[in-house]
């Protein structure tokens, strides 16, 4: 898959917070003419970047929706990999309150790296000019409501969604919405059914959704405890927000390897079988008439024609 031109939507990392070794940590990228927007940085989503046929040097913009482990585990080998790699450009990261907090204690826990990287950039011979600049290029940006980001391309819009501010963390959980003149993404983030999620999907042409949990767990659960949302969850906010197609992401490892499913079974249960995704698309399906997609790693997404 070539990324040069139009937009698509690479689905990085479809899992949940657990350990599976069929879907990695939530993770998504939207690609405007070769330009990568990487939206949250869960475990393995920088090896799948490679597997989708995206250099991660080229991820010179990331949005992190929260700071749950899940969504930025992997922040920290991006940053290092594509560092020690020689990236160039800067990284601008634009995430919740305590994102600068968590990038300074990446770098304080990777003090030998720091320090081995600057003295061996220092050994290197003077005819090598390609090399990693002395300490890594990140700029962090705090959100806010509204657009967040517009280039000559693109503009990309934040809103608070209900997910950790249910247990009253403030500011601290965002979904998100891109517009080009391809077409429009909306990415939920972790939430449960909210009007900013409606209004982000407003008429998209692809809405990324967590549906994290079946219908039947969140309804044994209160909203506060999962903070999700579920498949029935999902397609009347697709419904209501007018979305062309729906992705669902975050899921759980219902049928993965016995000992993810074990590891698992305090928040999904015992073993289901591959017969699961046929219920949850049924149950999105069933508030929901357009095309519905489990998504999968490395999955991508065409969207809209060539420019006018």
């Amino acid at each position: 898959m070539k990324f040069e031109s139009g937009m698509q939507v690479v689905i990085v990392g479809s899992g949940s917070a657990l350990p599976d070794p069929v879907r990695g940590n939530p993770s998504q990228a939207v690609v405007i003419d070769g330009e990568v927007l990487l939206f949250d940085c869960g475990e393995r989503a920088t090896v799948n970047l490679t597997l989708a046929g995206i250099n991660p040097i080229d991820v010179d913009t990331l949005f992190l929706t929260h700071l749950h482990w899940d969504h930025m585990a992997d922040y920290n080998y991006l940053l290092m990999t594509t560092w020690n790699s020689g990236k160039k450009n800067t990284l601008n990261v634009y995430g919740p309150p305590g994102t600068q907090e968590m990038h300074d204690s990446f770098l304080k826990a990777h003090a030998v790296d720091v320090e081995f990287v600057r003295v061996f950039v220092e050994s290197l011979p003077d005819h090598i000019t390609e090399r990693p600049k002395p300490v890594p290029d990140v700029k962090i940006h705090g959100l806010q409501e509204g657009v967040v980001l517009e280039t000559d391309n693109y503009r990309v819009i934040a809103l608070e969604v209900q997910h950790l501010n249910l247990l009253g963390f403030e500011h601290s959980s965002w979904g998100f919405r891109v517009e080009s003149d391809y077409g429009t993404v909306a990415l939920s983030g972790d939430t449960v059914p909210c009007d900013a999620i409606v209004e982000l999907a407003k008429d998209v042409d692809l809405l990324v959704h967590e549906a994290t949990f079946l219908d039947e767990i969140i309804a044994q659960r209160a909203p506060a405890w999962t903070g999700h949302s579920g498949p029935t969850d999902v397609g009347r906010t697709a419904q209501l927000a007018g979305a062309r197609k729906v992705v669902l992401t975050h899921l759980g490892p219902y049928d993965s390897v016995p000992k993810a499913v074990e590891m698992a079974s305090m928040y999904y249960g015992p073993r289901q079988g591959p017969q699961i995704w046929s219920k949850i698309l049924s149950d999105t399906a069933s508030q929901y008439d357009g095309p519905i997609v489990i998504g999968e790693d490395a999955m991508v997404f065409e969207i809209g024609g060539k420019k006018s």
